[in-house]
C-alpha cells in the first residue's frame, strides 16, 4: 500500500492547536506531489483515527463545495485529493453522508454538515497551513544499485514464502 506517513505525534504541550492537520495536510501534499494516492499506515490509534476522520470530512466537503459541476465519485474525490477511496468511503459512511441507492452508491450533501464545515473554516487560524507554491521538494529517487539491492531482497522474501 502507499501509505503517506507511518507514525504522527503532537506533544502534549502543543494539542489542540492544529499542529497535528498541519503535518496531515503535509503528508499528503507530499504525497501529491509524488503523484500518488496516500493513507496513513493502520491501524489508527483512537485519537489518530479522529484526527484523520476530521481530516478526510474537510478535505471531501472542500471538494464537494469548490468542485459543484465536476462529476462526484469515489475515483475523482481519490485522484484529485490524493485520500484512498476506502478512507473516503469510510469517512462519508461515518457522516452518514452516502447511501446505495437503485445499484449504485450515492453521496447525499448534507446541509447542516456543509454549514458546520464552512463556519469552521472561517474561525480556523490560518497560519497553521503549508502552501504547495513554496515547498521545494522532489522525491527520492533510489540509485541503481539500491534498485537492484531491494529486488534482491524481494526476491529473497518470495523465496522464503514459497517454501513455508
Amino acid at each position: 500500500l502507499n501509505y503517506n506517513v507511518s507514525c504522527i505525534l503532537t506533544l502534549p504541550p502543543y494539542q489542540r492547536q492544529g499542529y497535528g492537520r498541519l503535518l496531515i495536510d503535509f503528508s499528503y501534499l507530499l504525497s501529491k506531489m509524488e503523484g500518488k494516492i496516500g493513507s496513513p499506515e493502520k491501524p489508527l490509534s483512537d485519537l489518530g483515527l479522529i484526527s484523520y476522520r476530521n481530516y478526510w470530512k474537510d478535505i471531501i466537503l472542500y471538494y464537494l463545495i469548490n468542485y459543484p459541476d465536476r462529476e462526484i465519485s469515489f475515483k475523482a474525490i481519490s485522484e484529485e485529493m490524493g485520500i484512498q477511496s476506502n478512507d473516503i468511503v469510510s469517512t462519508l459512511q461515518f457522516l452518514g453522508m452516502i447511501k446505495y441507492w437503485r445499484g449504485k452508491h450515492v453521496i447525499l450533501k448534507k446541509e447542516h454538515i456543509i454549514e458546520d464545515y464552512l463556519e469552521r473554516t472561517r474561525r480556523r487560524p490560518k497560519d497553521r497551513e503549508i502552501s504547495a507554491e513554496f515547498l521545494k521538494w522532489k522525491p527520492y529517487e533510489p540509485s541503481g544499485k539500491e534498485k537492484r539491492q531491494a529486488e534482491q531482497i524481494k526476491k529473497k522474501q518470495e523465496e522464503r514464502q514459497k517454501q513455508r
